[in-house]
């Protein structure tokens, strides 16, 4: 059962520090603890970290702060409430790349701190953006190669959608200046993922979204 924001909000309250400026949040502890294996153990298990004050400061606000609405909300903010970057235009075509990028970060942040649900949900909601979008920017490869384990469903899917949809005309001048950037470990999936995909005549067609989903636990 999916607890409600009453009994979310009752009992002790901790304060974590965030990010280079160490902005400081405070949030129930039993919420917390509820839903990451990370923070159970940090508070549980009496880390003299935890005792102390938790800093994190090698984590975003913004991506904290999806986080914890998600914490309490039980779900994500609006999508134009949850883009980091004040200046990219909603109407503009850098809000998709935008939205993209956190939804990515949420995703190794939920990986990083063993948040099981919110891990879930943010994955596959970038799994339904992939799909929307039919493109994988060059930025999020990159991050994701950088940030996400080699057996990762979301890396699949960058290859599998780069084999699938790319053409160049599709890059604009940043996205040619920025191929220098990708991964050696992306090219060569994508070559060999390329050559199988030809050789067997398969399109967009055979291209299933289940495939990529992250299943909750039976």
């Amino acid at each position: 059962m999916v607890p409600g924001i009453a009994e979310a909000t009752v009992g002790e309250v901790v304060a974590i520090k965030v990010g280079p400026a160490e902005t400081v949040f405070r949030i129930h502890k039993d919420a917390l603890c509820r839903e990451s294996e990370y923070f159970r153990a940090a508070y549980n298990g009496r880390w003299k970290e935890a005792e102390e004050g938790l800093t994190l400061d090698d984590v975003e606000v913004g991506v904290f702060k999806t986080f914890v609405h998600w914490l309490y909300m039980q779900q994500l903010p609006k999508h134009g409430d949850v883009i980091y970057d004040a200046d990219v235009d909603p109407e503009g075509p850098d809000y998709n790349v935008e939205y993209g990028m956190m939804l990515l970060k949420a995703y190794v942040f939920a990986n990083r701190f063993l948040i099981a649900d919110y891990e879930r949900i943010v994955h596959n909601l970038f799994i339904d953006h992939i799909f929307d979008c039919e493109c994988v920017m060059y930025k999020q490869i990159i991050f994701a190669y950088e940030n996400l384990p080699k057996d990762s469903l979301i890396l699949e899917l960058m290859v599998e959608t780069q084999c699938v949809y790319w053409s160049t005309t599709l890059d604009n001048e940043v996205e040619t200046q920025s191929r220098l950037d990708l991964p050696k470990e992306f090219f060569i999936q994508v070559m060999v993922r390329f050559a199988e995909l030809r050789d067997r005549h398969i399109g967009s067609k055979e291209f299933k979204l289940e495939d990529f989903y992250m299943k909750g636990a039976d």
